[in-house]
């Protein structure tokens, strides 16, 4: 499941061959045949390997929120930018590679992915309208799937080698939480920001 979760994330899902993944792996031809019978089979397995704890964070953190009346912007951006770390700073690689697999659906706009996109848009939705009231639902739908994308990207590549990246084999806790707080500050300026 590793390697295929890495090459999924590197090439597509459409691109890796299951022959491809057993060779990476180390095992026979029928090796994925006989755990997941097909490729949906194996994707379907790898999101429910990396999914539940990020929902169930997200669950958690956007119910008080819920009836707030005027819920605050960055405690909405917060729930969608942190439960994307889940795990990131008891095993960076293994959580970032499980994100990284995540984006790669979402870039792809895999139907793997639709229907959990579109589920956590309208649990975001009603909370955005009370935080954002002067955005429409169209400027607030596409800056959302910015801030979505944004977050997303950010966090898989937090390991790249570039200016203020999180490079090394894993962040400390003040320098990921500096990241954190200011990934949450860009994208909430980028959501209030002004019409034009």
């Amino acid at each position: 499941m590793d390697a295929a979760e890495r090459l999924f994330a590197e090439r597509g899902i459409d691109a890796v061959s299951l022959r491809t993944i057993n060779a990476e792996a180390g095992y026979s031809v029928a090796a994925l045949h006989y755990h997941f019978a097909t490729r949906d089979g194996l994707v379907r397995a790898l999101l429910a390997r990396a999914q539940p704890r990020m929902l169930a964070e997200r669950a958690r953190m956007l119910a008080p929120l819920k009836d707030e009346c005027a819920p605050s912007l960055e405690r909405i951006v917060a729930a969608l930018v942190l439960p994307l770390t889940a795990g990131m700073l008891e095993d960076f690689p293994a959580s970032v590679a499980k994100l990284r697999f995540l984006v790669r659906l979402s870039f792809d706009r895999s139907p793997y992915l639709a229907r959990t996109l579109e589920e956590s848009f309208a649990v975001f939705r009603p909370l955005l309208h009370r935080a954002l009231p002067h955005l429409d639902e169209r400027t607030l739908t596409r800056r959302w799937r910015l801030a979505a994308d944004l977050a997303q990207h950010a966090l898989a590549n937090a390991l790249e080698g570039q200016p203020g990246s999180l490079a090394g084999s894993a962040p400390k806790r003040a320098q990921f939480e500096q990241f954190l707080r200011e990934l949450i500050a860009f994208i909430s300026g980028g959501l209030r920001a002004a019409e034009h």
